[in-house]
């Protein structure tokens, strides 16, 4: 068990997003005739083609016109004249209702509508559950590596207390050694598969978490941020209808109202220009929080988007198990291209499309005059002289792990 802790007060300035930024070097490499290879914007999941998101509706539709589904509230879709007016702030209630028996049959986890509102993507969502739901002096507790505008989604003077794991995943025995320092914390953030690692808690490993806060903690609130859903290789095979499925602990979490899963149509079906997220909830708090941000700074969320996303959810299961049939192939390809390198290491991620790769054995290896862009040899001794050998030589533009 190795970690260390970092403490931050959040404070009222956005920075920068590191992918965004990121960038700027290749853009300045191609200028001067470099190719680059770009991998920093996190779009690179397989996307559903056009006769696929189209068959989806159709039968989202053509199941709503039976007549054994007149009474089902899932099927009660916005009427084509009202397809322009403004959704509803708190989501189309087909969509919700959707979602809650989706969310059900995919972890286990009871949902009802009224225990989900949407917000404009996962992270709209975030930002608008957290704005309410904690306040100057709270503390909150999550892991790094992490992603790094989490810092910038909470209120102005929280306490974050960053977890620095190694690979993003608040372990129990860890977890119970931090809350005797910091005892019964407003909230613990996870985000599991880990951004920017890749990595996962086994399933037994996540019921260990579950029971840790259950048993160490009295009102602290779990906010499981899930952006990935059914995007991980856990399973040897993969089974669609397990791979989420929660045990007992989360599950007492979740009833207790101390539990807020966070999902999005982005990332698993590939829909990520739609703008569609949600959370999942029995706490009236995170709720009410995110359906005011929805009415006072976020704007709503477009019905037409949330009609395919809708249809993503009920139909597009065969899409995720192909997707993620692809993506253990390009996985593989990760692990052994970065095995046959001299100076990198990386673990297979168990989710997402990230990989962290650890180029630490550049540190101190001389870039000579040949291979500088500024014709000045260099020693890479930091992150940023890491990327810039591998934007400006190697030809590839990835994140700096510092932001993390």
């Amino acid at each position: 068990m190795s970690y260390s802790i970092h403490e931050f007060i959040t404070g009222q300035q956005m920075r920068s997003s590191p992918t965004m930024s990121a960038g700027n070097m290749a853009k300045e490499a191609e200028a001067r005739g470099l190719q680059v290879d770009v991998v920093t914007v996190g779009d690179l999941f397989p996307k559903p083609p056009t006769d696929m998101t189209e068959g989806w509706l159709k039968q989202l539709h053509a199941d709503a016109a039976k007549p054994e589904n007149k009474s089902n509230p899932v099927f009660a879709l916005r009427p084509d004249a009202k397809l322009y007016a403004y959704s509803e702030t708190t989501g189309l209630p087909s969509f919700r209702a959707a979602v809650a028996q989706c969310f059900t049959r995919d972890t286990g986890l009871s949902a009802a509508a009224a225990e989900v509102m949407v917000g404009t993507g996962g992270k709209g969502a975030l930002n608008g559950a957290l704005f309410n739901s904690v306040k100057a002096g709270d503390v909150v507790i999550l892991a790094a590596p992490g992603w790094p505008t989490n810092y910038d989604m909470f209120p102005t003077g929280v306490k974050l207390v960053e977890v620095a794991t190694g690979d993003g995943i608040l372990r129990a025995d860890v977890l119970s050694e931090v809350l005797k320092t910091y005892p019964n914390p407003a909230m613990i953030l996870i985000n599991a598969p880990c951004n920017p690692t890749g990595a996962n808690y086994t399933a037994p490993e996540r019921e260990a978490f579950f029971g840790v806060v259950l048993s160490d903690t009295k009102t602290t609130l779990v906010a499981s941020d899930d952006p990935y859903g059914k995007l991980v290789y856990t399973q040897e095979a993969y089974d669609i209808r397990t791979i989420l499925q929660r045990g007992e602990n989360e599950k007492k979490l979740h009833e207790a109202a101390r539990l807020a899963t966070f999902r999005t149509v982005s990332k698993e079906y590939g829909l990520a220009g739609e703008r569609v997220g949600f959370v999942v909830t029995k706490n009236p708090t995170m709720l009410q929080s995110l359906q005011r941000w929805n009415e006072n700074k976020g704007g709503g969320m477009g019905v037409q988007n949330q009609l395919l996303a809708q249809a993503a959810l009920m139909y597009g299961d065969d899409f995720i198990a192909g997707a993620v049939a692809l993506l253990k192939q390009k996985r593989a390809l990760l692990v052994d291209g970065i095995a046959a390198l001299r100076f990198a290491t990386v673990n297979a991620p168990m989710g997402t499309i990230y990989g962290w790769v650890n180029f630490s054995g550049l540190k101190g290896k001389t870039v000579p005059t040949n291979l500088s862009e500024t014709n000045a040899a260099y020693v890479i001794q930091t992150p940023a002289d890491m990327m810039r050998y591998l934007v400006n030589v190697a030809g590839v533009c990835g994140v700096s792990g510092t932001p993390f």
